[in-house]
């Protein structure tokens, strides 16, 4: 299984934001894109993130996916600063 980080990013700027138009504004991309972005991690993950209504509600599945790619993020984040320290 191989997540596209594009993908990861959309799902974690939807449950930060809210709802999927802020989300796609922040990333600067259309909702569309940003809904399909969501549907191929999906597929990729063999299930179902969100319940797509107003507001969109977090499946089980996405419930876990949440936490688990808010520690990835932060793993991505502590990587890059460590590298940039050493880098300079």
């Amino acid at each position: 299984m191989i997540m596209e980080p594009k993908g990861v990013k959309g799902f974690l700027a939807i449950v930060e934001n809210g709802n999927f138009e802020k989300a796609a504004k922040k990333l600067g991309i259309t909702t569309s894109a940003l809904s399909i972005r969501v549907s191929t991690l999906e597929r990729i993950i063999g299930g179902k993130l969100l319940i797509r209504k107003r507001p969109f509600v977090l499946t089980e599945t996405g419930n876990i996916f949440y936490r688990h790619a808010v520690q990835l993020r932060d793993l991505e984040n502590s990587l890059r600063e460590k590298i940039e320290k050493i880098a300079c």
